[in-house]
């Protein structure tokens, strides 16, 4: 159901497209996190969403407060992640300084909360203030910028400690020593290019280039032969040098053991930090649901304990933006709990369907919703049964994969669920899978209550309504005009009058000789009915009737004398379809079936 629907990726597997993707206006990384859990487990709770639909319904009336309690989400860091590493203790000083940078967010969220004067709002606002001290703390010991490693100094301000202050003071006394030493050494040796360097390999030398090696004294040490020159140091050198690396040394160490103090205090406050994550995460994704009902122009949902869902303008949230969509109503209640849906490929069948779960989602999340209006009944679980796909790892095919999912609804959906079909029994012969969507309708209505959405080519399940309780034809609307198809994407009560596959055949691309074909059989196939279309009188017929139908056409054809004869079959085809009648597809592995479409393909050419 989860993937079906596309809630957080698109059947592809991509983000973008998904209805997380669309929803997302959150400002922080925890408020991205919980709208996902949030999408994924919606509430079933009438109170608490009916608390959450009052606080976006507060933030989407004032554009000023919306956009002030943004623009205090944005930038703050993840908070969630930072109690994580504070409690486990492995923050760094980056950490730190981002965590107290958070917290001197918290006053204005905090403010902006409060004049909301919204229940839930200022419920999650209480508490954003506890840890003042620990970011006053962090601010006055803390340098604002401090390195990555902790062991290379940098980490406390100035001030904050009188021994690491002194100690600052003499390696910076003795770096300028270095610094001066160098321009020294130019006057007096009259050597322009010499350098006092410093790397950790060699300590401090002095650089000598090749030009002006007869100038140093003899008192210099060669520490290094280079291509150019060589690197020396003096006596008096590697004394500062020492100096240095010693203080240097201990200031680092001692900036390092004051931090863990501070990190140690810090990791106190962890468990109340992690409960501020929350109550951020929270009022994020509450704005978030108000910027896109803002946005879009969407409508709060009336959540109801009725067996009920009534939508007017309904639109599907992911692709009501794209040009042209069609807006529908939706009316299921007691009496109008099973859909049935009608119509051809391309209609708009699918999107009707998901456009009912995904509001129902939003509602249930405590979004707004799409639609004009919205009444939804609460919803505990929904089922899908969507698509087409096998499993030939484990060796199921498409067929056997679509009755599993079929039993896992019949086994577990309950009156408050909602069911979505869209095609059933398509993976076997038409008369089997006719019974068998027959058979689901009638025990989704008779015994489970569901409120359900079926949408079929099975025209004779149409002659249902009024025989099963709850059951309710509806059809995807379309015109004829000049001759070709047009959809309208509309929903209107009444089942279909026609299926459309031919038409549709021939929008895809099929050659126009197998589409008129197609509908010189398509004719003779109703006229054998009896003249009515399948499904007007609900029952199917009978698999002798139906094949005496198709072994008719052949014999009446015959007999026409004064109509030209349909051509009889090319014997390569004739072989071909009686291999097919033959083989049993669903006992075939890969590589079996790689094998008969080759063989297939060699009959249609006259090989075999």
């Amino acid at each position: 159901t989860l993937r079906n629907l596309e809630l957080t990726s698109t059947l592809a597997g991509e983000y973008d497209g998904s209805l997380l993707s669309t929803l997302n206006r959150c400002r922080t990384a925890m408020g991205r996190r919980l709208l996902k859990t949030w999408i994924l487990h919606p509430l079933s709770d009438k109170e608490a969403i009916q608390t959450r639909h009052q606080a976006v319904a507060t933030l989407t009336r004032s554009a000023r407060r919306l956009d002030g309690m943004r623009t205090s989400l944005k930038g703050i860091r993840d908070m969630e992640r930072l109690a994580t590493q504070l409690a486990y203790q492995r923050s760094n000083a980056r950490d730190l300084v981002a965590t107290a940078h958070a917290l001197e967010r918290m006053p204005a969220l905090i403010q902006w909360c409060k004049d909301s004067q919204d229940p839930l709002l200022i419920h999650l606002s209480e508490g954003l203030d506890q840890l003042n001290e620990m970011r006053e703390t962090i601010h006055n010991t803390l340098d604002e910028h401090p390195p990555l490693g902790l062991r290379d100094g940098g980490l406390l301000r100035n001030g904050v400690d009188e021994e690491v202050d002194q100690l600052r003071t003499v390696t910076s006394e003795g770096k300028a020593w270095f610094s001066n030493l160098e321009q020294r050494l130019r006057e007096e040796l009259a050597i322009p290019s010499l350098k006092v360097k410093n790397n950790r390999q060699v300590g401090w030398y002095i650089e000598v280039t090749q030009t002006h090696s007869e100038k140093v004294p003899e008192t210099w040490r060669r520490k290094q032969q280079l291509t150019n020159g060589s690197r020396y140091t003096t006596e008096e050198l590697v004394e500062r040098d020492d100096l240095l690396l010693t203080a240097d040394s201990k200031l680092k160490e001692l900036e390092y053991r004051r931090f863990l103090e501070l990190r140690t205090y810090c990791g106190t406050q962890a468990t109340v930090l992690a409960d501020i994550a929350r109550r951020v995460a929270c009022i994020d994704v509450l704005q978030c649901f108000a910027s896109v009902s803002r946005e879009r122009n969407w409508t709060k949902p009336d959540i109801t304990d009725k067996h009920q869902i009534q939508l007017e303008g309904a639109r599907h949230p992911v692709l009501e933006t794209q040009s042209g969509f069609v807006p529908n109503d939706v009316s299921m209640n007691q009496k109008r709990s099973f859909l049935l849906i009608t119509g051809p490929n391309m209609g708009g069948k699918s999107t009707y369907l998901r456009t009912v779960a995904l509001i129902t989602v939003l509602a249930q999340a405590g979004c707004f919703v799409p639609a004009k209006q919205a009444k939804v009944g609460l919803v505990d679980r929904i089922f899908t049964r969507v698509g087409a796909s096998d499993d030939l790892k484990r060796g199921r095919s498409t067929f056997m994969m679509e009755m599993i999912e079929v039993a896992h609804i019949l086994k577990r959906a309950s009156d408050r669920s909602l069911v979505l079909l869209d095609e059933i029994g398509r993976g076997t012969s038409t008369f089997d899978g006719l019974s068998i969507a027959w058979s689901v309708t009638e025990d989704i209505c008779s015994r489970i209550g569901a409120r359900t959405l079926f949408a079929t080519h099975y025209h004779q399940l149409i002659g249902l309504e009024g025989e099963v309780n709850g059951l309710c034809n509806v059809h995807v609307q379309v015109a004829q005009v000049d001759g070709k198809l047009r959809f309208l994407h509309t929903v209107a009560d009444g089942p279909c009058d026609d299926s459309y596959g031919v038409q549709v055949a021939a929008l895809a691309g099929l050659p126009r000789r197998v589409v008129e074909r197609a509908s010189d059989l398509l004719a003779f196939l109703e006229q054998q009915a009896g003249g009515a279309k399948a499904g007007e009188h609900g029952a199917p017929q009978s698999r002798d009737a139906g094949q005496a139908s198709l072994m008719g056409y052949f014999a009446a054809a015959a007999m026409k004398t004064s109509s030209p004869t349909p051509p009889a079959l090319d014997p390569n085809i004739e072989r071909t379809m009686e291999r097919l009648q033959e083989t049993n597809v669903d006992e075939l592995s890969p590589r079996q079936a790689l094998d008969v479409l080759y063989a297939l393909k060699n009959d249609l050419e006259g090989d075999a």
